[in-house]
């Protein structure tokens, strides 16, 4: 979007500020609106399983995102400056759904502000050009989960006939992903975290612990090396948005992961690597089937027990500061 937006010289923003703006709601939408989105259609239109307390909590998020928009829309008709920008119409786009799903008429009222910018954006010519003439939700619709759930409980609420009370009905088994699906481990990912990362000796005598006390048999490393695209590597502060990107996806693993993820290398050609202990011996469906960016990602499991290169790979990772040298490039930021 933005490269056309160069090529016609339009709505990339007049100024260095507006243009830094444009980037930054473009940020804000990747990395907080659509995941936040994404949950709450999820439970509206049955795209996977999500619990009702899950789908409330989603739902709460997104108004408060639009509240955000709302503030900043305050005594202004567009979102970066005097202008129409790219800004708009990729927030816009992305919000599309949910203000034709959940973002009812009662709550664009409420947040009038956001309200009137969003009916100008889907009213612009060329908008409707792509997108047809778009009717908003009147009233917000339910999700999926909450529905069936109730269609359970009044099942269990009604007597069942008198001649089918010997029958055993056969209920259908939830299947579970492949980490709750895992027998129970003894190893406690919770308090070791906290042991490690106040150890002073992380490259050295932490990792012996660590490897003392784990539970190899539920448990294994891996190196993750993102597979950058030509362009993506050339600025610090964009991979390093990028790593950041990456890692919100990955919060909902955080129960069951622990590692170390970093920008290697320099300008132009930086890179974006990791080491993590995960639990399961084949990778988590949290990340593989939940993580929209981690197909871009190399895996590889490490053996550190048999392996000496790879016992060096993790005491390097899970030691590591900003300034180390990790796997022969150096360290730019890396986080927990």
């Amino acid at each position: 979007m933005k490269y056309f937006g160069a090529l016609s010289g339009k709505h990339m923003g007049s100024t260095p500020s507006v243009r830094a703006q444009v980037d930054q709601w473009i940020s804000f939408t990747n990395t907080t609106l659509v995941p936040t989105a994404s949950k709450v259609l999820t439970g509206i239109f049955g795209w996977g399983e999500i619990t009702q307390n899950d789908w409330n909590e989603a739902a709460k998020q997104q108004k408060a995102d639009i509240k955000v928009l709302n503030t900043a829309l305050e005594g202004k008709k567009w979102l970066c400056g005097d202008e129409m920008t790219l800004a708009d119409i990729y927030v816009a786009a992305a919000l599309q759904t949910s203000f034709q799903t959940v973002l009812d008429g009662g709550f664009r009222k409420a947040m009038k502000n956001v309200g009137t910018w969003v009916e100008s954006v889907y009213a612009l010519p060329a908008y409707r050009s792509v997108h047809g003439n778009l009717k908003l939700s009147a009233k917000p619709l339910k999700p999926v989960c909450v529905q069936e759930q109730k269609k359970e409980e009044k099942k269990a609420a009604a007597p069942a006939p008198k001649k089918e009370e010997k029958q055993e009905e056969k209920k259908e088994e939830k299947v579970l992903d492949n980490v709750a699906s895992l027998p129970p481990t003894n190893f406690d990912l919770f308090n070791f975290k906290t042991f490690f990362v106040n150890h002073e000796d992380k490259k050295g005598v932490a990792v012996d612990e660590f490897y003392k006390i784990l539970d190899w048999e539920g448990w294994a490393f891996w190196r993750l090396e993102y597979d950058i695209y030509e362009g993506e590597g050339a600025k610090e502060h964009i991979t390093c948005n990028l790593m950041g990107g990456f890692l919100n996806r990955a919060e909902h693993t955080s129960k069951y992961t622990f590692g170390r993820h970093a920008v290697l290398g320099e300008e132009p050609n930086l890179q974006i690597r990791g080491c993590w202990l995960m639990r399961g011996t084949v990778l988590p469906d949290g990340l593989v089937k939940e993580h929209p960016q981690f197909e871009y990602y190399k895996t590889r499991k490490l053996d550190p027990r048999n392996n000496k290169e790879d016992d060096a790979l993790i005491r390097a990772w899970f030691g590591g500061q900003n300034g180390d040298v990790i796997e022969g490039l150096k360290v730019v930021s890396i986080r927990w």
